[in-house]
């Protein structure tokens, strides 16, 4: 029954999307209050845990959601200047057919996009649908390009942020990991071990939602060669470690761009004329402007040491008591929305709008904001309920209460996989970290908030040798899931103006490749713990 009613919000999410249509925002709303009810009541969590965990929530998710309607802003901002429409224009030369391009940006420029920090499900969809792609085939491919690199988004984020709390925080400290240095590149190594079939897995399913067989049947070597350059690649860069880890996204990202337009240029020779091949104009270069500053903002900012010169400008003033001894710190300065909403105030000066189009920008952002920026603030609540049920303030303090083994939910689900799998732990392992982040909406937060509880798990069932291998299969679980968290698939939505309806038709279509993909995901763990441990 405690499982059952751990997971009960998430089936019923589920149910909401893929059978009765609904959107992402009005799933995330009903899936926050069962959740705040299940922990208030059956899992021994008081209100004011509850409630706190909420507001912690929300917070945690402004660094994500800021980012998203900023970049919506931008977008529109783009698209009602025409600049994305000659955007479009260079890419069409670049990249002939559907199948081309959605190799081109999704396994290539989704890559590096995400590597550098850039939202995807918010840029992407209105640039598929002037390119001829169907709502459907626009949020797949900029919801999937998202997940074979989620490791490596934000600058490494879900791996560097994760490896610190687990090794500094909690203590976990795994044998032949003697520094947090060696534990981030262990880690980084792991993951990237479990990215070739998954990467080439990704890059069929995208060719698969844009034309279905036909497209797998002529793309099928395209898409499983962009999807070794870029895992390999990434591997080769952690097992080498010649760049930095924070840099590894962008790297991949490149290469498996350039690889797509050599290897599609080489085929198509013989059919294609050298006139056509597009030319880089300065009106080309106004109108992507915005793009090449939000790049170089991003890259720039994210430097280690710039990043944490700006996350100390403003000091205490950007530090927010939420609730008992819980203090979130807004970093805004450190934050990348803080840089896409600088790229937006330049590109209304680059671009130049007249008032008529700004302001039909605006009210059209407007309109379009409210979706995804609660479904990505309530999903995120909704993780910090399950991490903390069954915890209390004591002395002002947040900690576990005397039941919290018995009433945590997240303990509850792992604990039950373990008691019914056993030594076959691993092969649940993806899931968990695909639940972790289908909830929360975000694969660090995932890691962050499972990372003990798998230490704890792995320790009863195979042993601390095996802990790094568990973590890092968990991680890419949670990477898997960015193909069907309710809201990314929202905010993809809500950039092109389309209904639940498609969302939950793109859910129902991805679920089922999503879900044998973490299985595979599972066996591979297995045989790598068997193999190596």
């Amino acid at each position: 029954m405690s499982f059952f009613l751990a997971i009960f919000p998430i089936i019923v999410v589920l149910i909401g999307m893929i059978l009765f249509h609904r959107s992402g925002t009005f799933v995330s709303v009903i899936g926050w209050i069962l959740a705040a009810l299940l922990a208030a009541t059956y899992f021994n969590t008081p209100w004011e845990v509850v409630i706190g965990a909420s507001l912690v929530g929300i917070i945690k998710a402004l660094g994500i959601t800021l980012a998203v309607i900023f970049t919506m802003f931008l977008i529109f901002l783009m698209r009602e200047t025409l600049a994305l429409s000659k955007i479009i224009e260079y890419v069409r030369g670049i990249a002939k057919t559907k199948e081309e391009q959605t190799l081109f940006l999704g396994m290539g420029f989704g890559s590096l996009s995400t590597a550098l920090g850039m939202v995807t499900p918010a840029m992407f969809p209105p640039i598929f649908r002037l390119l001829g792609f169907t709502p459907l085939a626009a949020i797949a491919v900029s919801i999937l390009c998202y997940d074979p690199l989620t490791s490596f988004a934000l600058f490494s984020i879900p791996i560097t942020l994760p490896a610190e709390v687990a090794y500094k925080v909690f203590k976990i400290t795994p044998p032949g990991i003697d520094s947090l240095q060696s534990f981030i590149w262990d880690f980084t190594f792991k993951i990237a071990a479990f990215l070739p079939p998954i990467s080439i897995a990704f890059a069929l399913l995208m060719l698969w939602t844009v034309g279905g067989k036909e497209a797998i049947r002529n793309h099928w070597v395209g898409a499983v060669l962009s999807g070794l350059v870029l895992s390999l690649s990434a591997l080769l860069f952690a097992w080498t470690r010649i760049v930095p880890v924070e840099v590894i996204g962008i790297f991949a990202g490149l290469l498996t761009m350039l690889f797509v337009n050599m290897y599609y240029r080489k085929k198509n020779n013989q059919k294609d004329n050298p006139k056509d091949k597009p030319s880089f104009s300065k009106e080309l270069f106004v109108a992507s402007s915005p793009i090449f500053l939000l790049i170089l903002l991003s890259f720039v900012v994210n430097f280690p040491q710039i990043k944490g010169y700006l996350a100390n400008v403003l000091g205490d003033k950007e530090i927010i008591h939420v609730f008992a001894d819980k203090k979130e710190d807004l970093n805004i300065l450190a934050n990348v929305w803080f840089w896409i909403f600088v790229v937006c105030l330049l590109s209304i000066f680059i671009l130049r709008p007249s008032t008529e189009v700004l302001g039909k920008v605006t009210k059209l952002w407007i309109s379009r904001i409210g979706g995804p920026f609660l479904a990505y603030s309530l999903f995120f609540a909704v993780a910090f309920i399950m991490a903390w049920s069954g915890m209390e303030i004591v002395d002002g303090k947040l900690v576990p209460g005397p039941y919290f083994k018995e009433y945590n939910m997240n303990i509850v689900i792992a604990q039950t996989f373990a008691k019914v799998f056993g030594s076959a732990y691993p092969l649940v392992v993806p899931f968990l970290g695909l639940i972790g982040t289908f909830v929360g909406g975000s694969t660090t937060a995932s890691n962050v908030l499972f990372a003990k509880i798998q230490w704890g798990t792995t320790l009863q069932t195979l042993g601390a040798q095996a802990f790094m291998w568990i973590f890092a299969a968990h991680a890419v679980g949670g990477g898997i899931a960015s193909a069907i968290t309710p809201s990314k698939i929202t905010n993809a939505a809500a950039t092109i103006g389309v209904s639940g309806r498609e969302e939950g038709r793109f859910i129902k279509a991805t679920l089922l490749p999503i879900t044998l993909i973490t299985l595979f995901t599972g066996l591979i763990l297995m045989l790598y713990i068997y193999l190596f441990e």
